[in-house]
């Protein structure tokens, strides 16, 4: 059982409540949040592990509230994409020299962020062949680099829907991804007793974050909600050049 007055523990509390707001209020961020604080006090292993089971719990309230706005059509192709992006992404891994990457991946994402400041949508709804390459690349960057995020969050704030849809599809995606990450780690035994009970005793203050971001939602703008989003990915952008 974990000391719940030390300070890793409350370090981690604190963190995890401010992950559970921006999962609640965004739709996603949240592992930009929680996993380089997390891997700092426990490891990387156990710390991307900690904050899957986290954004799993702090996800499962929220779904009620969005469940009816999702487009599961366009979930289930950016989902069956994603899968086969994933070992691709690993490959890369093993065969590349991950600072290149680093800076690759960084220079995409503001790239997109940049493109999508300019007012930038699709033209009505994105077709079929759209949401398998925003899914394969998802997959592709989840195995590569353990960021599925921005492909998915460019292809949703790309599109005319409005916040309140673009929250509830995000939401709900990266609910089956991480699960599908979880189940990953499982299989290859990385997520030990610890991790399980640490997530244990982090999970109310990560749900606590959640309904209140979940609360906030609606008191924003959708301007408000689109800057907010491109704030994040510039954030993913430049962390990762920074683990």
């Amino acid at each position: 059982m974990p000391d719940l007055l030390t300070a890793p523990f409350l370090i981690s509390a604190v963190v995890a409540c401010i992950a559970g707001m921006v999962r609640g209020f965004a739709g996603f961020g949240a592992a930009m949040v929680m996993t380089p604080v997390f891997s700092a006090l426990y490891g990387p292993a156990a710390g991307i592990a900690l904050c899957l089971l986290l954004e799993i719990v702090v996800a499962l309230p929220l779904l009620p509230a969005v469940v009816r706005l999702v487009d599961w059509r366009h979930i289930a192709l950016l989902l069956i994409a994603a899968v086969i992006g994933v070992p691709f992404g690993n490959l890369t891994l093993t065969w590349t020299d991950p600072e290149p990457m680093r800076w690759a991946i960084s220079a995409i994402v503001l790239g997109a962020v940049i493109l999508l400041a300019t007012g930038w949508r699709f033209q009505g709804r994105p077709g079929t062949a759209t949401t398998l390459t925003a899914g394969a690349m998802s997959g592709f960057l989840n195995g590569l680099s353990g960021m599925a995020g921005p492909p998915i969050a460019f292809y949703y704030l790309a599109s005319e829907d409005q916040a309140a849809r673009v929250r509830a599809n995000l939401t709900t995606y990266f609910v089956f991804v991480d699960l599908f990450a979880i189940t990953a780690f499982a299989s290859r035994d990385l997520i030990g007793w610890d991790t399980g009970v640490y997530g244990l005793f982090l999970a109310p203050a990560v749900i606590v974050g959640g309904l209140i971001g979940e609360r906030l939602f609606p008191l924003a703008s959708e301007s408000f909600y689109r800057r907010l989003a491109l704030l994040l990915l510039v954030c993913v952008a430049v962390g990762s050049l920074l683990l």
